[in-house]
């Protein structure tokens, strides 16, 4: 019967085979199995070992567990120090200590390497009967495992190492049964860098079964048998080891050496190992154990051409032809396993696949990995009835398939998914064929590749990847896929401008869909008929021009082949056609910043060279006058307009929201600044008509200020450098010819002028080299240049151009 991968396993000698008893997890009632979880929320030694409140160590559910109960250990966990067993089963009811071998391995282990090269070992059986371990990693400087005057004892599924000095005094074996034990078997363990023997049956011992293990890298030897007659050893592969691969010593007659691989480590790599490299061999029986014994159907690699493969009572035999002369090995050679790794899994080759006596004692009924026997049918079989691979692992049949899916939906074909194949043909000719679970007519598939398939509807599918073969098995892969109902048509759009002398704008659209996109409709929001593009086309791109800068709403509608449509709107600020009003501010850096604003359209350069704008958003309507300031608190300005038709400002807040502030009167101009000296600014605004600064304060009140000359513009900055602001005007010059005039009022109450610039300029304020106190330039609308003034920096002035055309 096939072991499951977690299971107890009771194992005795019946006839010809090794009879188990299948203990499966699921066998167990919650009463008979003890948890032990070092990793659980809350674990306690003092309990029960229920799955709520589990055992914190094996040695705790060691203690306390009663014939036919599991030890069921938590995967993934690491435990310290030796565990002693010291509690018996019953015959038919053992105690299973039962770890996790989900992915092929044991993934919770023992480890008593830290207790130093003398300390303890790892897993003790002492006098105890019907027990099974299963499915742990042991580690110990001494025996990992040491099973002593112990019977019908079971150690399956399992890792053993030792991580103590190889070569020091006490360096021993991996696993060792000794005393008075009896029916103990190993089955199915890695033993690897084994010291003097990775397994040792000592004398006194009877009934003993070493069977398809890995025991491998070590250098001394892979099985030892001192004085233990009626050993059975089979369907190991023992390999790569210095000392004797497998070694019946004293008197161990009558015993069982069958369908092992035995191949030997290189000569050089074993120098100054316990066993000399020369002397060792694949398979070493003694005198006084040759008599009873049989040994065939094992495959005996020698080290070199030189050296001996066999010692047998004594006499040395190179090759299992020589052999032959002994009277055993009829069925021996020496075929090459061609091991590629660590996993010690052989070749499929003749002499090695289906090349075993599967009625030899100790042959289990599935190989290390819990695999069934496969008949490959390309290779005879050399047994007389039935076909075992030799050492501890079953060639399978190669034939694998694999398939996994996703929804994939392209354009037209909105209920595709897409499959990935994979098949990997069988020893002898067979098919693979994927069936999508929809009803249509499966697909035959050659080889890996990937497969479109298109679903009549939404809905869950399950296709299924079936590979066949003539004489072989059959293998499936299945994978869900769930293929969306449709999705709706959707569309967005982006715009640009081009440069300033036209209110021109170009709308790139794109639209997703799953049936395919026949037309593009733009409506510009002017009143003008709406622009179209026809054809199948996710993508549309058109200009309009409109008659003057604005804020625009802008519509685009999209129609799929299937009649659907979808639209999308968005509102825009389209400048131009006109050359735009500068504004400066603290926008980051230690330097004011100019921008252009241009019918509700900001347009702002970090740099004073000839530059597009580095940012650009909409804010405000035509007509109305930027103005900059910092109302939050903030350390950069924030943007605002004020509505000379309404008298009002719109403040732009550091939250999103806008503060709507009425103060003025019609016909005023903004004059913002820090005029209460408290780290923030605060609206004012300056009358043309009668010369007069009037500002807001925080609590309310206001102050006027008479200043200037009718018809002057109000300019605001710190030309005092003592960090907050100054009035000043802006007269423009009135002819041609005439300079413009900037006056500047002091905190002292003294004015100083200068004359800047020419006859159509606008002015602008800023500190442009970052000294701590404003200067002054004017912008020149006819051609679009800034030109700041640094002689109060001692530097030269900054001549440049924010370019009008940008994206």
């Amino acid at each position: 019967m096939p072991l499951s991968r977690r299971v107890g396993l009771a194992v005795a000698i019946t006839g010809s085979a090794v009879a188990t008893t299948v203990l499966p997890f699921t066998a167990h009632a919650e009463s008979t199995v003890l948890h032990v979880d070092n990793r659980a929320t809350v674990c306690s030694d003092k309990g029960t070992g229920t799955q709520a409140l589990p055992f914190c160590t094996i040695q705790a559910a060691a203690d306390v567990a009663e014939p036919g109960q599991t030890v069921d250990i938590a995967a993934n966990r690491q435990f310290t120090g030796q565990v002693t067993v010291k509690r018996s089963g019953q015959p038919g009811k053992p105690i299973v200590f039962r770890g996790d071998v989900s992915y092929g391995a044991p993934s919770s282990s023992v480890d008593a390497s830290s207790q130093g090269s003398t300390g303890p070992h790892a897993f003790v059986l002492d006098g105890v009967h019907d027990v099974t371990v299963s499915g742990l990693s042991f580690d110990a400087p001494q025996e990992a495992v040491l099973v002593k005057d112990s019977t019908r004892i079971a150690l399956d599924r399992s890792d053993a190492s030792n991580s103590g000095n190889s070569f020091a005094p006490g360096a021993t074996a991996n696993i060792r049964v000794t005393g008075a034990s009896s029916n103990v078997t190993v089955s199915r363990n890695r033993v690897f860098s084994p010291p003097v023997a990775g397994v040792a049956i000592d004398a006194g011992v009877t009934g003993a079964v070493v069977t398809t293990n890995i025991i491998a890298d070590g250098p001394g030897r892979g099985v030892l048998v001192t004085d233990a007659p009626g050993t059975v050893v089979v369907s190991n592969t023992i390999a790569a080891n210095c000392g004797n691969d497998l070694e019946l010593a004293g008197n161990s007659a009558g015993a069982t050496v069958e369908n092992n691989i035995l191949t030997k480590r290189p000569a050089p790599a074993c120098n100054n190992t316990p066993a000399p490299a020369p002397t060792a061999v694949s398979l070493a029986v003694s005198a006084g154990s040759v008599q009873g014994t049989k040994a065939d159907y094992n495959t005996v690699v020698p080290r070199s051409e030189t050296s001996a493969s066999y010692s047998w009572g004594g006499t040395s035999y190179a090759t299992p032809q020589d052999f032959r002369a002994t009277g055993q090995g009829a069925h021996d050679n020496a075929a090459d396993p061609g091991f590629a790794d660590a996993t010690y899994e052989p070749v499929a080759a003749e002499g090695l696949t289906d090349a075993a006596d599967p009625t030899a004692l100790g042959v289990l009924a599935t190989d290390f990995y819990d695999k069934e026997p496969a008949d490959h049918p390309g290779i005879a079989n050399t047994a007389p009835s039935g076909y075992r691979d030799r050492g501890a692992i079953e060639r399978q049949d190669p034939l694998y398939v694999s398939v996994y899916g996703f929804p994939f939906t392209l354009e037209g074909r909105p209920f595709n998914a897409r499959f990935k194949a994979d098949y990997v043909r069988s020893w002898s000719p067979g098919t693979a064929t994927l069936d999508f679970g929809d009803g249509s007519a499966p697909l035959t598939i050659q080889s890996d590749q990937f497969v479109d398939h298109d679903y009549p509807a939404a809905g869950s599918y399950t296709a299924t990847l079936t590979g066949t073969s003539l004489t072989g098995p059959s293998r499936t892969s299945t994978v869900q896929v769930t293929i969306a109902q449709l999705p709706e048509l959707w569309t967005q759009f982006s715009w640009s401008f081009n440069d300033r002398s036209r209110a021109q704008i170009t709308v790139s659209a794109e639209s997703v869909s799953p049936w395919p996109v026949v037309r593009h409709v733009v409506d510009f929001g002017d009143g003008t008929a709406p622009a179209v593009s026809e054809g199948p086309s996710r993508t549309a791109s058109l200009t309009h021009e409109y008659g003057v800068g604005g804020s625009y709403t802008i519509t685009e509608t999209v129609t799929d082949n299937h009649g659907r449509t979808a639209s999308r709107t968005r509102t825009v600020g389209v400048p131009g056609p006109q050359a735009g009003v500068p504004f400066t501010g603290y926008f980051g850096g230690p330097t004011s910043h100019n921008g252009l604003f241009d019918n509700g359209v900001w347009t702002l350069s970090y740099n004073k060279t000839d530059s597009r704008p580095n940012s650009v958003w909409g804010f405000g309507n035509p007509g109305d006058i930027p103005v900059v300031g910092n109302w939050d608190y903030t350390c950069q300005c924030q943007h605002a307009i004020y509505r000379p038709s309404t008298a009002a400002f719109d403040l732009s807040r550091r939250d999103g929201s806008i503060s709507h502030v009425p103060f003025g009167n019609p016909g005023d101009l903004p004059a913002v600044g820090s005029w209460d000296r408290n780290g923030h600014d605060q609206v004012a605004v300056y009358r043309p008509s009668t010369a007069t600064l009037w500002i807001r304060h925080d609590d309310g009140s206001y102050t006027p200020l008479h200043f200037g000359n009718p018809g002057d513009q109000p300019v605001v900055g710190d030309w005092d450098g003592v960090g907050h602001s100054q009035f000043g005007v802006y007269r423009p010059a009135a002819n041609p010819w005439e300079p413009n005039l900037f006056i500047f009022r002091h905190d002292d109450g003294s004015y100083s002028t200068v004359t800047y610039g020419n006859h159509g300029d606008l002015p602008v304020v800023g500190d442009w080299s970052g000294v701590g106190r404003a200067s002054f330039g004017i912008y020149r609308p006819a051609t679009h240049q800034f030109t700041l003034n640094n002689s109060y920096a001692g530097r030269p002035d900054n001549v440049y151009t924010i370019y009008n055309n940008y994206n």
